[in-house]
């Protein structure tokens, strides 16, 4: 099992970020069939995290494919970056297996 990870750091209003955390996590998955989890930091700076868990390297290959072709997907990203909501230089992707 494969866990992949997205954190970025809010800068934004947190409202706001949070609302687009969760509106895009229903975006991908609509697009995917893959259930997104969303999370916030307690303590220390405003970082939101988006969780997947995948059966193995190629369904996360194929979840990527299917984002990048995504119109929806690309336009909320857009949003987020125009509105301001998100450090970009803070934006960290992993990859998890699980033990």
């Amino acid at each position: 099992m494969i866990m992949f990870s997205t954190r970025a750091r809010i800068v934004g209003p947190i409202p706001d970020a949070m609302t687009w955390a969760h509106e895009v996590a229903g975006i991908v998955t609509k697009i995917s069939g893959v259930e997104v989890q969303v999370a916030a930091r307690v303590g220390g700076h405003s970082d939101v995290l988006w969780v997947t868990r995948l059966e193995n390297m190629a369904a996360v290959e194929k979840l990527m494919d299917q984002l990048q072709a995504a119109p929806d997907y690309d336009a909320s990203i857009r949003q987020a970056l125009a509105k301001g909501l998100f450090e970009t230089h803070s934006i960290e992707q992993a990859f998890w297996r699980t033990a």
